[in-house]
């Protein structure tokens, strides 16, 4: 009698953990129960807790609504829980940033950004992950959704991108850290403090909710998530993968191997010289250039590049100030760096 009735308890105990089924009904196994954090870049006082500051935006301010809005929308999910590395503005180290997002079992850390750059040129988003192993596949296919949840905004997308630091890791501190713990990690980079062509969103307060949901949609569809408040279904989805990469995958330190023009024509009435541009770089996608017509004195503002095509033309108009103008170009790939073309002396607008 002992035995059979330890056989019962031992059969209830197994169907209700799922193991077996249930006579006469259905168990399915419960849905994983995905744990992430979200990490508000900078906070805090003094230098670099700051983030960058231009035109009366604070990134530090800037990052903490995002992630507030990403946490928000994230929730209206199924099996998604959600922390944030800080939520009022004070200093937290790295180390401690991701020393938290360990000790609540993070699947994944979110580490959210504003950018700006020395020279003030550059614009448009950016996603950054760990050059190794799995954390590499994980953050670039993250990145790859984001990057177009992002470009449907309407933001200029440089890509996802690594970094490696002199001592051969990660160079980014939240991500090397977040690594040492298992974690996968990305930056991203939103969009440019500093630059007129994302200034514009990035001042319109209903841009900022907008990333924030668009940075939730990301990880939605990362995860494959579900929503019965939104009515949306990723649980599908199948977003591409990269492989795992058998060593580190760093930066390109390299300039674009090629670039060079030449002129089509000439329209003296307008002013307008049709230039032809070749730009090439084995290692990294060409995103922009910019032209001069006083043979390099000044430049325009970076233009868009079709990644589509290596051999492109566009108009350069030349002021009738500008006696004797020498076209030159540059040409960028996604790390900034640039190659300059030949000089070609212009004609026929005198």
């Amino acid at each position: 009698m002992k035995k059979k009735i330890f056989a019962l308890i031992l059969t209830i105990a197994l169907a209700v953990s799922g193991i077996i089924p249930v006579s006469g009904s259905e168990v399915f196994a419960a849905e994983k129960q995905h744990v992430i954090v979200i990490d508000p870049g900078h906070g805090g006082f003094g230098d670099r807790n700051l983030g960058a500051q231009y035109n009366g935006l604070s990134e530090k301010v800037l990052t903490l609504q995002v992630a507030n809005v990403m946490k928000t929308e994230l929730e209206k999910y199924e099996n998604v829980t959600v922390y944030l590395t800080r939520t009022d503005d004070r200093f937290i180290s790295l180390e401690d940033r991701a020393a938290f997002a360990q000790s609540v079992n993070a699947e994944f850390v979110f580490s959210i950004h504003f950018n700006a750059s020395a020279e003030h040129l550059f614009y448009g988003s950016e996603i950054w992950t760990s050059a190794f192993d799995k954390y590499y596949q994980a953050g670039t296919n993250f990145g790859n959704i984001e990057s177009n949840e992002l470009a449907a905004l309407g933001l200029y997308q440089k890509g996802v991108k690594t970094k490696l630091g002199s001592s051969g890791k990660d160079y980014y501190g939240i991500i090397r850290a977040s690594v040492a713990r298992n974690m996968p990690c990305v930056i991203i980079e939103h969009a440019y403090l500093d630059h007129g062509y994302d200034l514009p969103m990035v001042k319109n307060s209903d841009f900022i909710n907008k990333l924030g949901v668009v940075d939730a949609t990301s990880v939605a569809k990362y995860f494959g998530l579900k929503s019965t408040t939104l009515g949306v279904d990723y649980s599908g989805i199948k977003n591409p993968s990269v492989a795992i990469p058998k060593g580190a995958v760093g930066q390109d330190n390299t300039d674009p191997e090629v670039c060079s023009i030449s002129v089509l024509g000439t329209d003296k009435a307008s002013g307008n010289v049709l230039v032809e541009m070749t730009a090439k770089d084995s290692n990294s996608p060409i995103i922009y250039f910019s032209y001069s017509y006083d043979g390099g004195k000044t430049y325009s503002y970076l233009q868009m590049w079709d990644r589509s095509k290596e051999t492109q033309s566009f108009n350069v108009t030349v002021p009738k100030s500008c006696k004797n103008p020498v076209i030159v170009c540059k040409a960028y790939n996604n790390y900034e760096l640039f190659k300059e073309s030949n000089q070609v002396a212009v004609t026929g607008l005198e």
